[in-house]
């Protein structure tokens, strides 16, 4: 089973665990593969970000000043359960709470966030071993906008936005390779949020996004005790500007954001692990037109034998 823990552990490394503000950047995917010998897997994240600075367009940093502050709480649920033997599919559920402080000015909200769903397909198993050769997953993510938008926020700072506010499909693929103690994966992924209107007394206003892509690299070690693996991954994310067209035309600024990640992971038996994380977006400063995060997270995964 130390290989199946060194794989799930790994597709959820590569997950986002940092909560941009979602009006912004990030992958379109959240979703946890299983990766492992396994028939079913469960996983429950608590996420705790702060907002720490902002990119500004054309890029640098600008850190925040001390009477602001902004953090993001998150309850995520991650199913994944198998309808063959290399295909399945998945249901990621977050749950939200937001806060924004300035000065003597206070506001939040708490909801659901935006919801997921995916289909994985074995492309290429590692029914044999072999040097070279990795392991392969391709899938396709659903987005649902469940959880509003800086579009559709009513509240002060528009905390009561928890996601991107567009439907929006992705294909990827997820790579894995293990020699030893070390592992590694990459995953890449390219999705399209579709367009929609706002509509309100002064006029129709149509939002076009275009496409956006994202990518990560990790890297991982497991001590010859098997029980714990260390792992760092770089995250690199893209997102095309937004288009407008109606009572307000013009063209959006593109986000793009660098997230570095390192994580702790024990396994506690055959079929129950834990991870602890943490990722920062202020390490590499080539982000553009995005808050930046550092972020918290713990994780418990329960799989169920094939």
């Amino acid at each position: 089973m130390t290989k199946a823990f060194l794989f799930s552990l790994l597709v959820l490394l590569l997950s986002k665990w940092s909560v941009a503000a979602p009006c912004c950047g990030g992958s379109a995917n959240s979703l946890s593969l299983i990766s492992g010998d396994d028939s079913a897997q469960i996983t429950t994240t608590l996420i705790s970000s702060q907002v720490v600075a902002e990119a500004p367009v054309g890029g640098g940093i600008k850190y925040r000043k001390t009477h602001d502050n902004e953090t993001t709480q998150t309850l995520r649920i991650d199913a994944a359960t198998l309808i063959s033997d290399r295909w399945q599919t998945g249901l990621t559920v977050p749950v939200i709470r937001r806060v924004r402080t300035r000065g003597t000015h206070e506001a939040s909200a708490s909801g659901l966030g935006d919801v997921s769903l995916h289909v994985g397909f074995e492309a290429l198993p590692d029914w044999t071993y072999s040097v070279w050769r990795p392991k392969a997953m391709v899938f396709i993510t659903a987005t649902l906008p469940t959880g509003g938008s800086i579009y559709d926020a009513k509240e002060l700072y528009r905390i009561d936005s928890r996601g991107r506010g567009f439907y929006s499909l992705s294909a990827g693929a997820l790579i894995l390779k293990h020699w030893g103690i070390w592992d590694t994966s990459l995953v890449i992924e390219a999705h399209r949020p579709f367009s929609r209107t706002l509509k309100n007394e002064i006029g129709d206003l149509n939002l076009k996004p275009g496409w956006g892509t994202s990518g990560s690299l990790a890297v991982g070690v497991t001590p010859m005790s098997g029980d714990f693996r260390i792992g760092i991954a770089l995250t690199p994310s893209y997102e095309s500007p937004i288009a407008t067209e109606g009572v307000v035309s013009g063209q959006g600024e593109k986000v793009s954001l660098w997230t570095s990640t390192a994580q702790l992971s024990y396994l506690a038996n055959e079929f129950l692990s834990m991870s602890l994380t943490y990722s920062d977006q202020t390490l590499i400063q080539a982000s553009d037109n995005s808050t930046l995060n550092r972020t918290f997270a713990f994780l418990v995964q329960k799989r169920w034998e094939r």
